[in-house]
């Protein structure tokens, strides 16, 4: 399982008219970019798309970008034709490894749940396995921070009475 949000085909043709359109882009005007978009998605039996929209795909392809549908459809279009921008192609790969880790995970958490297992105990309901340490270390640096400043205020605060009651006397 990819994805748990299955990708809409008409959003997987249209990142897949995308990609096509990005790879032909290169110095071509953003008039001729939204021409050969509007084609291309006229050619995969897709509805016409809103003037706005058309101009920030257009900008994006004039710019070797890659427009996202959705990142479902995106994640789909991806497996069936190469992303032409190597940055998102990245991104996708790590999308593609995060979700089959989620998905992993999910089905051990659902198979622990059929089993019948004990759930996690008191405490590792209190300190769950997603915190780590080093998240742990700044959440205390951060505190420490705080508390610093607090008291740092308090003893300005406490400096400035000493003043006035110095200068009544």
């Amino acid at each position: 399982m990819e994805s748990p949000t299955p990708a809409n085909a008409d959003n997987v043709q249209r990142q897949l008219a995308i990609f096509d359109v990005v790879k032909r882009a290169p110095g071509k005007s953003l008039s001729e970019i939204k021409a050969m978009l509007s084609k291309a998605f006229a050619e995969r039996g897709l509805t016409r798309q809103p003037g706005p929209w058309l101009d920030a795909v257009a900008s994006d392809a004039a710019f070797g970008k890659t427009y996202i549908v959705d990142l479902p459809a995106a994640v789909a279009a991806d497996s069936i034709e190469t992303v032409p921008d190597p940055q998102l192609e990245a991104a996708l790969r790590e999308r593609r490894i995060l979700r089959s880790e989620s998905v992993t995970e999910g089905q051990e958490s659902e198979r622990v749940m059929q089993s019948g297992e004990d759930g996690p105990t008191n405490d590792e309901a209190a300190h769950p396995a997603w915190t780590s340490d080093a998240s742990r270390r700044r959440r205390l640096a951060l505190f420490a921070g705080a508390l610093a400043l607090a008291l740092a205020a308090a003893a300005v605060t406490m400096a400035r009475r000493r003043a006035q009651v110095a200068a009544r006397s």
